[in-house]
């Protein structure tokens, strides 16, 4: 009679070493699935993919307008109009543009909400207040508020001679031994060399006008971020060939000093933010500048005012800057269609290549492992 054998059980060793090859293989698929999305998001921030990353104008818009069907009700503006006009002070800028939203999304609101906003508009901007706050803005900038009394201290420095009046302050003070503000005095450069700065960096010589007046008075009034004063700063340091100052005669000779590699990203925001002045106007654009925490917020709203129009600030309070800023973002038709048609090739040459690759790789890596970890696991 034969006798039969128990099967031995599983080596307790053996089946350590599997879990731990397992886990080893997971994490190396992980990194690589890591690694892959890493590259993609790196690669995106490269300039000649912009178009496709960012949306058509014509898609920005189609975007808006379904985010603002969703948010922008009569209810829930009728409560942030509320909401705005019970705040101390008021932000008129902000309750103005709330206005503007509604009647351009065809909202009547209650008469007497609007008739609060009308006896609080009398309050607030009357002739006497304004005329205060007017005197108060034309003296020093940094006193002024986003009011009707910004148009008395902002008109000077939206011109060449704001321009030419930073860079005699800023020269007197550096002549005087005193400390030199190079941010202004690399948004004056920019601004009084518009016409010859556009010629070597690209661009358009009235937005980049427009724009680094709108920087200046922003500066003055302390609402510019960290990093957008840096790219002015770096403009003014390393931008300017100052060796050859005292040879200039003209503006153009002024642009002529400029070393357009470094002094290009000072003039893209001053192109975004001159877009921005001409869509909405000084008021809502140094609004808007506040939220503008570097270069590239610049540039998204500078593109959603293109699509929005006089919507812009409202819909920038209806959606919140998260959301307003995300939806300029999303991949574009062409995007898509691009990372369709490459990973269809890549799903096509990985199912060619499978299963030679995978008796050839897969054997030797599991040997190698094998043998590393039966020295390891003793």
């Amino acid at each position: 009679m034969a006798v039969l054998r128990r099967k031995p059980g599983p080596d307790p060793k053996a089946r350590k070493r599997r879990w731990i090859e397992r886990g080893i293989l997971s994490l190396i698929a992980i990194a690589s699935l890591g690694w892959t999305l890493w590259w993609a998001a790196d690669l995106a921030r490269l300039p000649v993919f912009r178009p496709y990353i960012e949306r058509g104008e014509a898609q920005l818009a189609l975007a808006y307008e379904q985010a603002l069907a969703r948010e922008a009700t009569p209810e829930a503006l009728e409560a942030r109009i509320a909401a705005r006009l019970d705040e101390d002070p008021r932000d008129w800028v902000v309750i103005e543009a709330l206005f503007e939203l509604a009647q351009a999304q065809g909202i009547v609101l209650p008469e007497a909400l609007q008739a609060r906003r009308a006896a609080l508009d009398a309050e607030d901007n009357g002739w006497l207040a304004t005329g205060l706050d007017c005197a108060a803005c034309a003296w020093d900038l940094r006193d002024c508020a986003l009011s009707a009394a910004l148009s008395c201290g902002v008109a000077v420095n939206l011109t060449v001679l704001g321009d030419l009046v930073a860079l005699t302050r800023e020269g007197g003070h550096y002549l005087a031994g005193e400390t030199v503000d190079q941010v202004d005095l690399g948004i004056a450069f920019v601004g009084i060399a518009a016409t010859g700065l556009v010629v070597v960096t690209g661009g358009t010589s009235y937005s980049v006008k427009i724009g680094s007046g709108l920087l200046r008075v922003a500066h003055r009034m302390g609402r510019l971020a960290p990093e957008i004063l840096a790219v002015f700063r770096r403009a003014f340091a390393f931008g300017i060939d100052w060796s050859r100052l005292p040879a200039v005669r003209s503006a153009d000779d002024l642009a002529g000093l400029a070393r357009p590699t470094v002094i290009r990203p000072a003039v893209d925001v001053a192109q975004d933010l001159g877009r921005l002045n001409t869509r909405l106007g000084t008021r809502q654009a140094l609004h808007l500048m506040g939220a503008i925490d570097a270069p590239a917020d610049a540039a998204r709203i500078a593109r959603a005012s293109d699509a929005l129009g006089p919507r812009t600030l409202g819909a920038f309070e209806m959606l919140g800057k998260s959301r307003f800023m995300r939806l300029t973002l999303r991949f574009s038709d062409a995007m898509l269609a691009l990372f369709a048609g490459v990973f269809s090739a890549l799903t096509s040459l990985a199912a060619l290549l499978a299963p030679a690759l995978a008796r050839l790789g897969r054997g030797v890596f599991r040997l190698v492992l094998k043998g590393m970890l039966r020295v390891v696991i003793r």
